[in-house]
């Protein structure tokens, strides 16, 4: 056998195992069977990778419980093997935590940014500290050598920069450089807090069967995502989604990334807040749900106007991506569920006639977790490429 069959077959042979992990991982768990009838592999193939990664610790086969006859047996990944770690940085928290296969969190922290300035020349050299701790103090668990890293913001996802967060107030910030400097024995992925939610809720957000799914996020930050196919739609520059710096209002408010109208300026909690208190002031949010419950004019008109700036997004998008979903997360559905409902009942009246049963509109089954989940199963994917060599 000349050099380049013996390369061929070793590509062909890594392809295969990958295509069989890539099935299992989606499915949860398959019979060799039904393994070979995903993959479009044969029998023999998948029985003989499934022995190796099964003597290698990373898959694992049980019997179906219940059923007549001979029970088939099952594969599945060895979930306790399988652990990644995740981090992800957001205004108010540093989130870490363990991922397995099925994205379940283990040993989670969350852990408030240190008191003073929110620069990067702080946050970045204590966001390595704490994951060094994070990753030590749970070394028993075994997690693998890559972890997943989410922030807000518009990622160089190769170099590792964060290109510009508006909600951090942060640009050009080389943020996987000092984790690396910090960290060598380990590497990283790269991903933005929207994409990686969007990751999570199409994976384990009970979306069987959906292909095209389209994520609006709606926090201190407004960000979309959307996958499209089955894979992450990115764009040029991973640029994609950023929809909360399009110009809905151009006669509206200053935002911070320079622009006048940007949608971000109507839909965070601090612009809600804002406006609410030119006439409340030092209102929360809680005590905004409350008034609303009450019948406050003001608070209630204030509410119907971010139900339709809302609406409109959902129109936009759905126009845009001709989505089978659009699924709704972030902080302010979370603290206002009365949002959730107004936009329940209104958000067909922005929507094209065309449209108006093109689409399910569906809420985050992940919460405020969708991202951390999100960072550690690309870290899990780049552990399986690794693995398949």
């Amino acid at each position: 056998m000349t050099s380049s069959q013996k390369t061929d077959r070793v590509r062909i042979h890594s392809s295969n195992t990958r295509l069989l992990l890539s099935a299992i991982c989606s499915a949860g768990e398959l019979s060799r069977a039904r393994a070979a009838e995903v993959t479009g592999l044969n029998i023999m193939t998948v029985g003989r990778i499934a022995e190796e990664l099964i003597g290698r610790g990373i898959l694992q086969e049980r019997e179906k419980e219940g059923g007549v006859g001979r029970p088939p047996k099952l594969l599945s990944l060895a979930e306790d093997r399988l652990l990644c770690a995740g981090m992800f940085l957001d205004r108010d928290a540093l989130q870490l935590g363990l991922v397995d296969p099925r994205g379940r969190i283990h040993a989670h922290t969350s852990v408030p940014p240190p008191e003073g300035a929110f620069v990067p020349e702080r946050i970045t050299p204590w966001m390595a500290d704490r994951l060094a701790q994070f990753l030590k103090e749970h070394e028993a668990l075994c997690p693998l050598g890559t972890v997943g890293i989410v922030t807000p913001g518009i990622l160089d996802v190769r170099e590792g920069d964060i290109v510009f967060a508006a909600n951090l107030h942060w640009d050009h910030v080389p943020l996987l450089p000092v984790l690396r400097e910090r960290l060598p024995g380990y590497g990283f992925v790269f991903e933005n807090d929207v994409k990686a939610a969007a990751l999570a809720e199409y994976q384990f957000g009970g979306l069987d069967g959906c292909r095209n799914l389209v994520v609006l996020s709606i926090g201190s930050g407004i960000g979309a995502a959307a996958i499209m196919d089955g894979e992450l739609y990115r764009g040029r520059d991973n640029m994609a989604g950023e929809i909360g710096h399009i110009t809905i209002n151009p006669a509206g408010k200053v935002c911070v990334c320079g622009k006048v109208g940007c949608l971000q300026t109507y839909l965070t909690p601090g612009a809600l807040l804002t406006e609410a208190r030119t006439l409340h002031p030092d209102i929360t949010l809680p005590e905004m749900f409350t008034l609303f419950q009450k019948g406050d004019p003001f608070v209630t008109a204030l509410l119907h106007q971010v139900t339709e700036y809302i609406s409109i997004a959902i129109n936009l998008l759905a126009n845009t991506y001709a989505p089978e979903v659009v699924l709704l997360r972030g902080d302010l559905l979370r603290q206002g569920p009365v949002i959730r409902q107004l936009v329940s009942g209104t958000y067909r009246e922005k929507l094209n006639w065309y449209m108006t049963d093109a689409f399910e509109l569906r809420f985050e089954q992940m919460g405020v977790s969708g991202p951390l989940i999100g960072g550690g199963m690309l870290a899990l994917e780049r552990e399986l490429d690794r693995l398949c060599v």
